[in-house]
């Protein structure tokens, strides 16, 4: 009613901000599920790309049917497989849930830090995005080359202690400018997730388009969330970036 005197899209976009703790309960809940997915990602890629690159013949191979099968593989399709998964193999799920309340303002809030949804959810994601990382962090070790590798063992290293004080250091910040795409997609792809039902921002946007039915407000509202998040991550990452590189490498 207080907003009648303004244009019909104002009027839109206010009664869509007016659900801003779904809003951010959903916000909270796709960074939860951002982070997670990208530092187990990280981590278990960057054990791919060692073994894809240095694993030998079989192991090497291994490491690459991963990569390759999960790269070439709808994410959708991984994380209904590991949903239903449990189920086709009459595997009993029990309900449990670890969540949190808290107040913001004069609204009561409900956060869930983990159930079986948001497990499957970021193992799903963790497991897609750590395919995608392994190849970006395998270009960066790739590029170092091999000589530093042979000087290091001609010193006395081992080949262990090279990789990880000769070539390491140097691919870690090399890696960082392609590294950073899958860190400012991530948050996109953790949308599908809520077709487990997991309340990440899109399912609390199809929440208030079936509550208010005014589609084009809630998604611009949206859209603008998206951009401005990755937009930081982006800028944030070409700083870390600029204050790392080492002049001529």
């Amino acid at each position: 009613m207080m907003f009648q005197a303004l244009p019909q899209e104002i009027q839109d976009l206010l009664t869509v901000l007016e659900y801003w703790d779904e809003i951010l309960e959903g916000f909270i809940m796709m960074i939860w599920l951002y982070v997670w997915a990208l530092v187990i990602g990280f981590f278990l890629g960057l054990f791919l790309a060692i073994l894809r690159q240095y694993g030998g013949a079989i192991i090497s191979r291994i490491a690459t049917g991963y990569i390759e099968i999960v790269r070439g593989t709808p994410l959708l399709a991984q994380i209904l497989l590991l949903y239903f998964l449990p189920y086709s193999l009459n595997i009993p799920i029990e309900r449990w849930a670890f969540y949190t309340n808290f107040r913001i303002s004069d609204r009561e809030m409900t956060f869930i830090l983990l159930n079986p949804e948001i497990l499957v959810g970021i193992l799903a994601l963790s497991l897609n995005s750590a395919a995608y990382q392994a190849e970006y962090l395998r270009g960066a070790i790739t590029s170092v080359g091999t000589e530093q590798l042979v000087a290091a063992q001609s010193l006395g290293m081992s080949r262990r202690a090279g990789i990880v004080h000769i070539v390491l250091p140097q691919a870690l910040r090399r890696v960082i400018p392609a590294w950073s795409n899958e860190a400012a997609y991530l948050p996109k792809y953790t949308i599908v997730v809520w077709y487990i039902g997991v309340p990440e921002l899109f399912g609390k946007a199809h929440y208030l388009v079936f509550k208010e039915f005014i589609p084009e407000a809630t998604f611009i509202i949206i859209a603008i969330i998206f951009l401005v998040l990755i937009s930081t991550v982006s800028k944030v990452l070409d700083v870390i970036h600029k204050r790392t590189a080492i002049p001529g490498l």
